[in-house]
C-alpha cells in the first residue's frame, strides 16, 4: 500500500470516530437511503435486490486496506503485493465483504417491512457531526479524496452508514425498552433458573491486595490486617449490607448491590467452597483468594429479586439480541451471486470501483510517482556528487603521494653527497 493511501486510511479512521461511526450524503438535511445509478454489472442479489459491482468491490478493497493495515502491525507489510499471502487471504477478505453487502441489505428491508424512521433529533445530530468532520478535514474535496482512499463515493458510503442507523433504530425497535422481541420477565425467570438450577446467593466485603484508590500493591499482612478489622465490626454487631456499602473493595458491587448468583466455577473456588457451607444469614470468616480476602454472607436465592441485575446476560443468553436476529435473517436471504462476482479479486478490485473512486486514486498514485521520481533523481545527483567527490580525493592523495616520493628521494641524495 502506498504511503498516500496509509495516511488516507488513518484519517479516515479519525473521521469514523468523529462522527460516532455514522456518515451520510453531504448535501443532505436528512437521513435517506440514495438509490446510486451505475451500469456497472450485477455481482448478487439479496432477496431480489441487485447489488452491482462497484457497490461490492468498495467493500472488498475497504477490508483490504483493513487487514493490511491490521497485518502491518505485526510486520507483514504489502501483503497483496505477494501472490501467495494475497491468494491465502482472498476468502476471508471476501467473506467479509460478502457479509457486509448482505447485512446492509437485509438491514434495509427489514427496517422498510417495520414501517421505521429515523427520528428527528437523530438526524439533526448526524447533520451537525457531519458537517463538522467535513470542516475539520478541510471541506468537502479532502472529505471526498478521504472516501476514496478507502473504496466509497460520498453517496456509497452514506449508503451503508444509514443503514447503520437502520440498524440501531430496528435495535431499539425490538429489544429496546418495550421492545417487541424483548422476552417477558416470566420467560426470563425460567431461563434465570434453567440457567443457574444449583445455584447460591451470596453477598461479600472484599479487601484487595491492590489499593483501589491509589493502585499500590498491599503486602499479604496488610489485607488481612484490614480484613479483620472489617470482621470485628461486624462481630459487633454493626449491620452486613450497610459496612459492605462502606467499605467493600468488589469492583461489581455497584453492578450487583444485591449480592451475585453463581453456581460452582463461575467464582473462585476457595470462594466457592467457603459460600456452599454457609446457611442462609450465614457470615463467613476471612476467606483469602487471589484477589484479596472476603468476607461472605449467604442470603437467600430469590430469582424474581435478583431478575434486574442479571436481565441483560439472561437476554443475551436466549439469544434475545439484535446481532443474533440480524444473522437469523442473513442466513434466511435469498441471495444469489453472479460470474461477475467470481471474477472480482485482490488483483483487479480497483477495475470495479465505482469511476470517480478510480479517477482519484490514479490522481494519487501519479502524484506518488512523480514524487517518488525526484526522489530517486536526487538521489541518482547524490551519487554522481559522491564519486566526484572520491575522485578528486583519490587525486589529492595520488599528489601527496608524489610529493612524499621526492623528498624522500631528495633526502636520500643528500646523505650521499655527505658521505
Amino acid at each position: 500500500m502506498s504511503k498516500m493511501v496509509q495516511r488516507i486510511v488513518a484519517l479516515v479512521v479519525m473521521v469514523a470516530v468523529s462522527v460516532g461511526g455514522t456518515l451520510w450524503g453531504i448535501n443532505s438535511t436528512t437521513i435517506h437511503y440514495k438509490n446510486v445509478q451505475s451500469d456497472a454489472p450485477v455481482v448478487m442479489t439479496v432477496n431480489g435486490d441487485e447489488v452491482r459491482a462497484d457497490e461490492y468491490a468498495a467493500m472488498l478493497y475497504n477490508y483490504m486496506l483493513y487487514y493490511e493495515q491490521m497485518y502491518a502491525q505485526f510486520g507483514m507489510t504489502d501483503i497483496w503485493s505477494d501472490e501467495e499471502t494475497g491468494g491465502a487471504m482472498m476468502q476471508m477478505v471476501q467473506d467479509a465483504a460478502y457479509n457486509q453487502v448482505v447485512s446492509t441489505h437485509v438491514v434495509l428491508q427489514h427496517f422498510d417491512e417495520a414501517g421505521l424512521q429515523i427520528s428527528y433529533n437523530e438526524q439533526k445530530e448526524l447533520q451537525q457531526q457531519l458537517e463538522s468532520t467535513i470542516e475539520s478535514v478541510g471541506g468537502e474535496e479532502t472529505y471526498t479524496q478521504v472516501l476514496a482512499g478507502m473504496g466509497f463515493t460520498p453517496d456509497t458510503y452514506s449508503n451503508m452508514m444509514y443503514s447503520s442507523a437502520c440498524y440501531r433504530a430496528l435495535d431499539e425497535y425490538y429489544y429496546g425498552e418495550n421492545g417487541v422481541n424483548l422476552p417477558t420477565d416470566e420467560e426470563l425467570i425460567a431461563e434465570f433458573e434453567e440457567t443457574y438450577p444449583d445455584a447460591i446467593a451470596a453477598e461479600h466485603i472484599l479487601i484487595s491486595l491492590t489499593d483501589p484508590t491509589t493502585g499500590e500493591t498491599r503486602t499479604e499482612e496488610e489485607a488481612k490486617a484490614m480484613a479483620q478489622e472489617v470482621l470485628d465490626r461486624l462481630n459487633a454487631g454493626e449491620n452486613f449490607e450497610d459496612v459492605m456499602n462502606e467499605v467493600s473493595e468488589d469492583p461489581g458491587l455497584a453492578s450487583y448491590p444485591n449480592g451475585y448468583v453463581f453456581v460452582e466455577g463461575q467464582m473462585l473456588e476457595p470462594f466457592y467452597e467457603a459460600a456452599i457451607e454457609l446457611q442462609e444469614g450465614e457470615v463467613s470468616g476471612l476467606v483469602e483468594t487471589t484477589a484479596g480476602f472476603h468476607i461472605i454472607k449467604r442470603i437467600p436465592l430469590d430469582y424474581e429479586a435478583q431478575l434486574e441485575y442479571y436481565r441483560d446476560e439472561l437476554t443475551s443468553t436466549m439469544g434475545a439480541t439484535m446481532d443474533t436476529l440480524l444473522q437469523q435473517w442473513m442466513s434466511e436471504a435469498d441471495v444469489q451471486t453472479t460470474e461477475v462476482y467470481d471474477e472480482i479479486t485482490y488483483q483487479n478490485v480497483r477495475d470495479y470501483l465505482p469511476a470517480e473512486v478510480q479517477e482519484v486514486l490514479n490522481e494519487q498514485d501519479a502524484i506518488e510517482q512523480a514524487a517518488q521520481a525526484v526522489e530517486d533523481e536526487a538521489g541518482t545527483d547524490s551519487s554522481t556528487d559522491a564519486s566526484e567527490d572520491a575522485a578528486a580525493d583519490t587525486a589529492d592523495t595520488a599528489d601527496d603521494t608524489a610529493g612524499t616520493t621526492e623528498t624522500a628521494d631528495t633526502a636520500d641524495a643528500a646523505a650521499e653527497t655527505a658521505q
